[in-house]
């Protein structure tokens, strides 16, 4: 997970363990991510919001939804972990906790009784997984730690989160409270007071992309969520997530996931049927 490298679509099912490099910009895949610190603290931009992680805590999130990781110490343990959607989806998690991580929240274990049994289990995994990435033991390790971290689950918990401060940020959170309006660069400079030529330039130095890129992006992930976890006609879903038109909601869905909307839907819903 290099700084300046090209965002894959997908890692797949992987694991590091590194000394994290800042992000100059944002980027997005279509995996559950889970990170782990056996030391230092980080502190993420996800969607709206920045999300402070401290030693011994678990957090997992949706990766298809952009993040940039923007401050950590010199000294810095980090454990990252990639689960294939359709995996996550396959484990069949109870509905409330797969919709809370689908929906775009950060879920925090901060049951302090869990870190000292995580920084041995992680560090194991991560092992184990460089020796064989297709072991059946952490698959269904993870798969039992995901299902206590459902049962146990608090979403924001207190510290974790701290309010949108700088403009850019609270631009993006009028883009997630309104993507499914007919959104306009001049209408989110207006939220927050700039002109538009300001809020873009603004907004691509904190995000390295731009406010339309932002906005897709955003508009491709609740689409997904939507293929992944209703019914919804693939019309609807396009209308639901802000777009216009089947046309650009096409272009925009294989640009950002290298598939059709049909096609996630058969592989995740396959993913979701009882057996």
């Amino acid at each position: 997970m290099g700084k300046n490298i090209a965002t894959p679509i997908s890692y797949g099912l992987r694991s590091w363990r590194c000394h994290p490099d800042l992000m100059t910009l944002a980027h997005r895949h279509n995996d559950i991510e889970l990170n782990f610190l056996l030391a230092g603290e980080v502190v993420y931009i996800y969607r709206d919001q920045k999300v402070r992680l401290s030693p011994g805590r678990l957090a997992i999130f949706w990766a298809a939804i952009p993040h940039q990781l923007i401050e950590r110490p010199p000294l810095c343990d980090f454990c990252i972990f990639t689960l294939p959607l359709e995996l996550f989806l396959s484990w069949k998690l109870p509905p409330r906790f797969v919709h809370t991580v689908l929906n775009g929240d950060v879920i925090v274990d901060c049951d302090p009784t869990s870190a000292s049994i995580d920084s041995l289990m992680f560090s194991r995994w991560h092992i184990d997984l460089s020796a064989n990435p297709d072991s059946i033991v952490v698959l269904k390790e993870l798969e039992a730690r995901l299902w206590r971290l459902a049962w146990q689950h608090s979403v924001s918990p207190d510290g974790q989160h701290q309010e949108p401060s700088t403009v850019a940020e609270r631009m993006a959170q009028y883009i997630i409270s309104n993507y499914q309006t007919l959104l306009s660069v001049k209408e989110v400079a207006d939220a927050v007071g700039l002109h538009p030529n300001y809020a873009m330039n603004c907004f691509k130095r904190t995000f390295n992309m731009t406010i339309w890129e932002y906005t897709l992006q955003y508009r491709v992930a609740q689409a997904q969520r939507l293929l992944a976890t209703s019914d919804t006609s693939v019309l609807d879903v396009a209308l639901q997530s802000g777009f216009r038109s089947l046309s650009s909601f096409y272009a925009a869905f294989q640009r950002f996931t290298g598939k059709t909307p049909t096609d996630v839907r058969r592989v995740e819903k396959k993913s979701l049927k009882v057996t």
